[in-house]
């Protein structure tokens, strides 16, 4: 038996595999380190853009809201619901006062009831003098201020809350005349009634506030400049921390010195509206820009600073205006700003405003 005749399978020359050399690698690596390099420094420096960004924006957002508080207040000040106004008269109490024979209510005259002082400005000075139970922490070299009224929203007197001071008015004609209002912190002492005669009134609460700078938010773990409120709550001063890098608070005070008394109609138009922005009271005895009871209007200065520094950054040499005061920049690290805003204290200067006369009749 043949066998056909199996021709072997030629072969072929093996194949040699060939990796990176020692100097393809190394040129690799070096080019991808100065890839990785690139990138980290992009991202290093979009975090540091990122970081100092949301820092203004959280400086931005504190410094309105402080301002939107301030505001809000001031405009409030002297608010007294139903407390007779025609010839409503002033108290001068003490800002700290707590007790309810101390807080600046008067009726010993019937018809010309006192209430205490809508706004009361205090120096640096006077408010380093507080006492730190009043308020706690105070920046040294910053002024304060005071608000007093009642509260905008009105609750039975079985809805108080125990041991603070509310106010009631009468709305019954029936009512004895000598009792315009009642200032307690017990319940059953509020016997005025209502409109129908037919239940006892409402109740208001009384709101006293101090506005002023400390040196810490969360005092004894940093050192943060605050915007805070020392507020009467029940029968003591209760400081609540409001805006956090708040640095410095300046007030021009706008006095009316039109006597609303004047009966002159050429003065009427001025009755109601500032004459004088002043940082205080003027000094001179017997002067309308001497009382606070003539404050209609208020010029707000706030300077607020960033929370955290930023590396690098200084502003030696910048000079910040609050108004008639001024502030040097300093080389710590933290970004300013300054906000102003007037604010007018609608519960005053609506009293004495004089709506304008009729214009004559036209001859037919």
């Amino acid at each position: 038996m043949k066998h056909a005749n199996v021709h072997p399978r030629p072969q072929l020359p093996s194949l040699q595999q060939r990796g990176f050399s020692l100097v393809e690698l190394m040129v690799g690596l070096a080019i991808g380190l100065v890839l990785v390099a690139g990138l980290s420094l992009l991202f290093a420096s979009s975090s540091r853009s990122g970081n100092e960004l949301e820092k203004s924006i959280r400086q931005i957002e504190n410094g309105r809201y402080a301002v939107e508080l301030l505001h809000d207040d001031i405009n409030l000040a002297g608010f007294y619901g139903e407390v007779p106004t025609d010839f409503l008269g002033y108290t001068t109490p003490d800002v700290c006062a707590t007790a309810l024979l101390n807080l600046g209510f008067d009726k010993t005259t019937p018809s010309d009831p006192k209430v205490p002082l809508p706004i009361m400005g205090l120096t640096a000075a006077q408010a380093q003098a507080l006492p730190t139970a009043c308020i706690a922490n105070h920046k040294a070299g910053t002024i304060a201020f005071a608000v007093h009224r009642l509260g905008a929203d009105s609750v039975m007197p079985a809805a108080m809350t125990a041991s603070s001071p509310y106010v009631q008015t009468s709305r019954c004609v029936t009512d004895p005349v000598a009792d315009p209002f009642f200032v307690s912190t017990t319940t059953s002492d509020f016997t005025l009634k209502n409109l129908q005669c037919t239940g006892v009134n409402q109740v208001r609460p009384y709101v006293s506030r101090i506005y002023y700078i400390a040196d810490c938010n969360e005092c004894g773990n940093d050192t943060t400049p605050t915007l805070k409120m020392a507020e009467l709550r029940g029968a003591q001063m209760v400081t609540v921390p409001l805006v956090e890098g708040i640095e410095n608070l300046v007030l021009e005070y706008g006095f009316d010195t039109t006597d609303p008394a004047d009966a002159n109609p050429a003065n009427d138009a001025s009755k109601g509206s500032p004459d004088v922005f002043l940082t205080g009271l003027s000094g001179v005895v017997g002067a309308r820009d001497n009382e606070w009871a003539n404050v209609v209007a208020v010029r707000l200065h706030l300077l607020s600073r960033t929370t955290e520094k930023s590396s690098d950054y200084s502003d030696s040499g910048k000079t910040y205006a609050l108004g008639p005061a001024s502030v040097s920049g300093d080389s710590s690290g933290f970004k300013r700003r300054v906000y102003t805003t007037t604010v007018r204290l609608t519960n005053v200067a609506g009293l004495r405003e004089v709506p304008p006369s009729a214009p004559p009749a036209s001859s037919p």
